[in-house]
């Protein structure tokens, strides 16, 4: 008999003499031990001094190169952005293996994400010859966003996915202002794919970055929704727009979506009746407005998201 089938037996002759039901041995195993405090407040030291090294050595290294910038050839300028970038970048690899590392992880491939396109942008600056800086950028995104993506589904990690998505929202704008689309088109694709990927994302592990690529989906789509219907005789239409977000936010349990659809509702309803605010009646009725509205948001937030 295996240690295994001995264990088991051990458990059910246990559960035997004490009379104890399944159902009850399944809720105390399912029960997660209280977090140890000491644990815990040494798990958030680590990370904050993680963080600030990160930081430390971005300044540092900022500093060292400013300081010496003019002195450098084309080369030695490459070297010390895109090179010290590719090799941080390697670096955070190579922590991921190693357990007492890994705390600095996420800095590390964060200060790469940094260096590295700055690197690229100075490499085409120093040798490329003609064409336009649109094409420069876009051909840096494009390179970011393969490596970072591509390491995200090698790897694994939040922050890659993070930094993939915002060089890939760099590179779609910058496409975009290459073939000369108008802001407000690009704006409203880029809030409906942003908000669209975040979506998705919050059903897996990684929703941690879902509240960002949230706010600043709806941003996009609300500016570009605004830029198209203003001073248009659809421009009361805004506030369904912002309405529909609202509601979205509640299907979703986004507190990012209700924040940042409320506050479009109540900067457009200060602009559509901006004329009316000029007297005292006019900025009592705006006042009763803006109360009735962030008391509705509170009792959606009560109601369906804080139910998640």
């Amino acid at each position: 008999m295996t240690n295994r089938a001995e264990a088991l037996q051990k458990i059910a002759e246990i559960a035997a003499r004490h009379q104890l039901q399944s159902d009850e041995i399944i809720r105390e195993l399912s029960k997660s031990p209280a977090p140890n405090q000491a644990e815990r407040s040494s798990g958030i030291l680590a990370k904050i001094l993680a963080y600030l090294g990160g930081v430390f050595i971005l300044a540092g290294i900022a500093i060292f190169i400013g300081m010496q910038w003019e002195q450098f050839n084309s080369v030695l300028r490459v070297l010390v952005t895109l090179g010290v970038g590719f090799i941080i970048y390697l670096f955070g690899l190579i922590t991921m293996t190693d357990p007492r590392f890994a705390r600095v992880t996420t800095p590390m491939l964060l200060l790469a994400a940094v260096l590295q396109p700055t690197g690229i942008v100075v490499m085409l600056n120093e040798y490329a010859q003609g064409g336009k800086p649109e094409h420069g950028l876009l051909f840096m995104c494009v390179f970011m966003f393969v490596q970072q993506f591509f390491t995200f589904l090698s790897k694994k990690r939040t922050v890659l996915l993070f930094t993939s998505l915002f060089f890939g929202a760099a590179g779609f704008g910058t496409l975009a202002e290459i073939l000369d689309v108008d802001f407000e088109i690009t704006a409203l694709a880029l809030g409906i794919g942003l908000t669209g990927f975040s979506y998705v994302i919050d059903k897996s592990a990684h929703k941690t970055i879902t509240p960002f690529w949230y706010f600043a989906g709806s941003v996009f789509f609300l500016y570009g929704a605004f830029d198209v219907l203003e001073s248009s005789v659809m421009e009361i239409l805004y506030f369904g727009v912002a309405a529909a977000f609202m509601y979205l936010g509640t299907v979703v349990r986004s507190r990012t979506l209700l924040f940042s659809s409320v506050i479009a509702l109540m900067g457009f309803t200060g602009y559509f009746f901006r004329d009316s605010l000029a007297n005292a009646f006019g900025l009592i009725i705006m006042g009763f407005l803006l109360i009735g509205l962030s008391t509705f948001a509170m009792s959606l937030n009560r109601k369906y998201i804080q139910v998640k």
